[in-house]
């Protein structure tokens, strides 16, 4: 069919220029007019035009290496927008910086999504490829990460992406596959935002500061992790003290108003009988509440559950009226605004939480939201209006607060119930083991305080997972803290158990902590028959732990029991020979400390004995072992674990939190570690 009209005669080169000129919102509106039009947005003419309008220095971009790949114009014009107005680059150089952004942004849209820390690895390799530092790969990979959360909707398919990243772990992953502490906060803040209760702060900690503290701690003795055996008490306790449930419930009664508000109410219809007028049909529309005030608030805990009440609080509504009524044959309508101040309201929520086979439940006992009065405040209308509308609408403004906000928190509540309960019941550490997350028992609601207690052992990897009930008895340090955290003695035993097990305590060290290879002429002095066999020949120690380490906790600290076989291997003619090998038993010393919020330690040698198990060198002093004993251990096996420790793991902190006041108590068969927490407004 000929189209006659004046843009049936434009050329389609000349449609394109036409096109470019216009915003770049109304493009898809401009795609659906006409089919030929539809056909020049699929197509690449359009989009390489638009792109030298655009981006002018973009024809100056040569293509990269690296699995992240520049694509066709559409795709550059689009990364190109993305890294202006949402990244913030103001240089064109900069476009890949959107195509790892949409990369990132397609890989999250997928069905079976890959892990999080292989996605961020993949960015930090396209970075490097293309000449960022390590630094400024992992600051741009984190800001990209942070931009695209806060740009996702809000939709059920970005609730299963956030709470698979949520439940992934990757403590032990290495670099650049261990995802920022600030990208894991993002994703938790995004889950929690809507959430209202106390149990929004347990699971801070225990899906977080409890992994990796614990985690952390067990690497002080095994120098790599933990897991379980025969008892399926709880051997790891968490207590919120007074001052903790009250910086919890602050801190949530704030979130809760910032992300609710404004809240909308539903319309309000009613007719009332006017003096002189008669009836009159009324409606209110657009109802919002849009400030709540709170004047004072408490949390109490006890054998009812816990109870979070607000009373004396206000709130700002805003709201469109209207009206209609006929005198004599016409039909007299009017409308406006009007402001609504709620005075006097108070809620309380009752909640208890329970052990519903190895997981925490809510279970709902009383949501009660009163108003006592209100102020009407009506902008226009005749003079007998506010009476009107004070006599329609003032019990069913009150009213329709009251269950709205009611069933607000009935909602939240199954949010939050139904996302502790999808929490794991167990979370990988790695190819060797994982760590039971089971809770023993019910919540012990004490005085002003809450107690938590999980199975907290690990277990080899693939083991199921086995519920109890039952809680052990738990120990605290003594040091008031707002949270404290007690573990107790077998979850490091277990650690080294499994450990032990999966036959990963072994060690292989040819070289100094200086990169040197170890050569026997090192070692003439201390094994002077070594020398003399293999002058000058290479050699490696070979180290194998031959029974689980035992933990033992006391108030001084933790003391553990190593025993190690050392063999000493030579290279000889391309041929790696065992010459000796010795038996030994260390007792050492863990320690640890904070570090720019961050959890390190070392391990500190404080005796042991050593004899000579096998020698194809002849026969050795009994000094002579124990001095070449004790070279190994301090110039080589101790420095290579503690230069591990060292590196440390970042303690969990929110993007609005901070923790303060660590301290570390030892206690008989446990330790507690206690710590206070803030906002950074705190300081």
């Amino acid at each position: 069919m000929k189209d006659d009209s004046p843009f049936g005669k434009l050329t389609e080169d000349l449609l394109i220029e036409i096109f470019i000129r216009v915003p770049i919102t109304n493009w898809e509106q401009i795609s659906c007019v006409r089919k030929q039009w539809s056909n020049l947005f699929r197509g690449e003419c359009l989009w390489l035009a638009a792109l030298n309008r655009a981006y002018p220095l973009a024809s100056n971009t040569k293509s990269w290496i690296g699995p992240i790949r520049q694509g066709l114009s559409k795709r550059r014009y689009v990364a190109l927008y993305i890294s202006r107005n949402i990244l913030g680059v103001d240089t064109d150089i900069d476009e890949m910086l959107g195509h790892i952004y949409l990369f990132l942004k397609d890989q999250l849209q997928l069905s079976t999504m890959p892990a999080s820390g292989v996605l961020h690895g993949t960015l930090i390799d396209q970075l490097i490829v293309c000449g960022k530092s390590k630094e400024e790969a992992g600051e741009l990979a984190t800001t990209i990460w942070l931009t695209l959360l806060d740009n996702l909707e809000d939709t059920k398919h970005t609730f299963t992406v956030l709470k698979s990243i949520a439940q992934e772990y990757d403590g032990f992953l290495p670099y650049p596959y261990s995802r920022p502490i600030k990208v894991q906060w993002k994703v938790f803040e995004k889950l929690f935002v809507d959430f209202l209760l106390l149990s929004t702060l347990f699971f801070f900690f225990l899906e977080m500061a409890l992994m990796k503290v614990m985690t952390i701690l067990v690497l002080f003795v095994s120098v790599s992790s933990t897991l379980a055996q025969s008892n399926n008490g709880g051997h790891i306790s968490i207590l919120v003290s007074e001052t903790g449930l009250e910086f919890a419930k602050d801190y949530l009664i704030k979130k809760v108003i910032t992300t609710t508000l404004p809240l909308q109410l539903p319309d309000i219809e009613n007719k009332v009988k006017i003096p002189l007028i008669g009836k009159v049909r009324m409606g209110l529309s657009n109802i919002q509440i849009e400030a709540v005030h709170v004047q004072s608030s408490k949390i109490e805990t006890g054998k009812d559950g816990i109870v979070l009440s607000v009373s004396g609080a206000t709130a700002n509504l805003s709201m469109d009226w209207s009206y209609t009524y006929r005198a004599s044959f016409f039909e007299i309508s009017d409308h406006g605004d009007a402001s609504v101040e709620v005075k006097g309201m108070d809620l309380k929520i009752t909640a208890a939480l329970v052990n519903d086979n190895g997981s925490l439940k809510i279970v709902s006992r009383e949501n009660d939201c009163t108003v006592e009065n209100i102020d009407i405040h009506i902008n226009g209308g005749a003079s007998w209006l506010y009476q009107g509308v004070v006599d329609a609408f003032q019990k069913m403004i009150i009213s329709t607060v009251e269950k709205t906000v009611s069933i607000k928190i009935v909602e939240k509540m199954k949010k939050l119930d139904s996302f502790l309960q999808s929490l794991p019941k167990q979370r990988k550490i790695d190819d060797s083991a994982a760590v039971n997350l089971t809770f023993t028992g019910n919540p012990v609601l004490g005085n002003s305080s809450v107690e938590v207690d999980i199975n907290g052992l690990f277990l080899p990897k693939g083991d199921d997972i086995k519920v109890s009930g039952s809680r052990s008895s738990s120990f605290f340090g003594g040091v008031k803290r707002m949270v404290t955290i007690s573990v107790e003695e077998e979850v490091f035993n277990s650690a080294t158990l499994v450990y032990f097990n999966a036959k990963v305590m072994r060690l292989v060290i040819g070289e100094t902590k200086n990169g040197s290879i170890l050569s026997t002429s090192d070692w003439k002095l201390i094994l002077p028959e070594l020398y003399k066999h293999y002058p000058d020949n290479k050699m490696v120690f070979n180290m194998s732990v031959t029974s689980p380490p035992a933990v033992k906790i006391t108030e001084n600290g933790i003391d553990a029991t190593i025993q190690l076989e050392i063999a000493i291997d030579v290279q000889d003619s391309g041929e790696v020979l065992s010459v000796a090998r010795i038996s030994s038993v260390l007792n050492v010393a863990c320690s640890e400390e904070i570090t720019k919020n961050n959890l390190t330690g070392s391990l500190r040698l404080k005796d042991f004995n050593a004899t000579m198990k096998m020698s194809k060198i002849g026969e050795f002093q009994s000094n002579y072992v124990q001095a070449a004993t004790s070279r190994i251990l301090e110039a080589l096996f101790l420095p290579y674990v503690n230069t591990r420790l060292k590196r440390g793991f970042p303690l969990p902190i929110p993007g609005d939190f901070t923790i303060n006041n660590i301290k570390i108590v030892y206690v008989r068969s446990g330790i507690s570690v206690c710590t206070d927490i803030g906002t950074g407004t705190n300081h």
